[in-house]
Formats: C-alpha cells, structure tokens, sequence
C-alpha cells in the first residue's frame, strides 16, 4: 500500500505505532517519518488558559447551585447513553468518517467514567457551571451546553445546541448565545447554534441534529 499523510493520519494511535514499527524492521523510511510525524501531532497540545477580565473575581458557587448542577449533569448522561443505544459515537467510527480532516481528533460523547464534560469556563470560575456533551465529524463539533452564567437561580440556566450552520437553520453566533465572551474571544471549534430556556426543547433539537449527522447502530 502507497501510505500518505491522509492514509495514516485516520489510523488509530496503536495502528501508527504499529505501522512504524514495520516501516523500521523493513527499512521504509518515508513511511517512519510519515509516522513519526503524525505521533508528534498527537501529543496532547498545553491547554491555554481562558482570558481573564481585569480585576476578575470567581463566581460564586453556592449549595444550591451545585445542585442545580448535579441534576443538569444527570440529565445530560441519562440522554447521552440513551443517544448511544441509537449511534454509533465510537472514535474509530469518527474517525473512517473524516479520513479527508487533517489532524483529526475525535471526541468522545461523555467524558471519564461516563460523565458530564465540563467547559473551561466552569474551570476557571468564570460561570457557576459549563456542563456539556459533544460529538466531532470532520471539521464540526455537534454539542448540547447547560450552563449557568452566575447566581442560584434555576430559570438563569440556559441551553444550547451547537452545530453547523448548515444543519441548524436557526443558527445564531456564539457570541449572541455566550454573552459573557469577550470581544473575539472563542471557545473551542463551535460557530454558534441555538439557544434554549429548558432541557426538554434543547435534548429534543441535539436529538433531531444527532439524527442528521451520526451513523446508526
């Protein structure tokens, strides 16, 4: 087989290493630096912390917010393995799928454990919570967000549905959806989406968006 960068990077780590191996025992050495190559990219990158705004004092996160956050949390994973009975979300799936997306990185709809992902807002302080699921294929992430932007109250909770353009024909930038975004500041490879005031509507849209673009079981 003539292996390109395309070819290689849509193998599985271990399939690289494995590659590499026999391209050394046989000599290869464009296929070693080809896979060499494509090992140096996916070394986990340092993550950049969020912007702060000047003089930037934690939100506070009171027992009652956090409990507000343990029910989103267990609404997200019960609708997350609920979704994964209908689709195949395996990286290796992704992956096949966006052969053609350089430095591809498939992500995974949960995060450790089965549970909840949390965005870098949350980590940072900026939001009382920033708790989401996500699916990547090729250049685009599809991800459900409950977040809190501050306060204890259950109607400030709101809920977004990231998505392409392209599948979500109410799309609104992300900066209209994440007001609390500084000027040009981003958050990970999502444009924008739809805004939602409760999970009921918000599960229902990933749900239908899911069903555009994620292979069946």
């Amino acid at each position: 087989m003539l292996w390109t960068v395309e070819k290689i990077a849509a193998l599985s780590l271990a399939e690289v290493k494995n590659l590499l191996e026999n391209a050394n025992r046989k000599g290869n050495q464009e296929v070693v630096s080809l896979c060499e190559a494509e090992l140096i990219s996916r070394k986990p990158k340092p993550k950049l912390a969020f912007a702060l705004p000047e003089g930037f004092v934690k939100v506070t996160r009171t027992a009652v917010s956090k409990m507000l956050e343990k029910d989103v949390c267990e609404l997200l994973v019960g609708f997350a393995n609920e979704l994964s009975t209908k689709y195949d979300f395996g990286v290796e799936k992704a992956r096949s799928l966006s052969i053609d997306t350089k430095r591809f990185a498939p992500h995974e709809l949960l995060a450790a454990k089965g549970k909840a992902k949390t965005g870098g807002f949350q980590k940072s302080g900026r939001v009382v919570f920033d708790r989401y699921i996500s699916y990547r294929l090729k250049n685009d992430v599809y991800a459900l967000v409950c977040l809190l932007i501050d306060g204890e109250d259950e109607s400030g909770v709101r809920y977004l549905v990231l998505g392409s353009p392209n599948v979500l024909p109410n799309f609104r930038p992300l900066q209209e959806l994440r007001p609390e975004l500084l000027d040009g500041e981003k958050i990970g490879l999502s444009a924008g989406g739809e805004g939602f005031d409760n999970f009921k509507e918000a599960s229902a849209r990933f749900a239908w968006m899911i069903d555009q673009v994620a292979p069946k079981l």
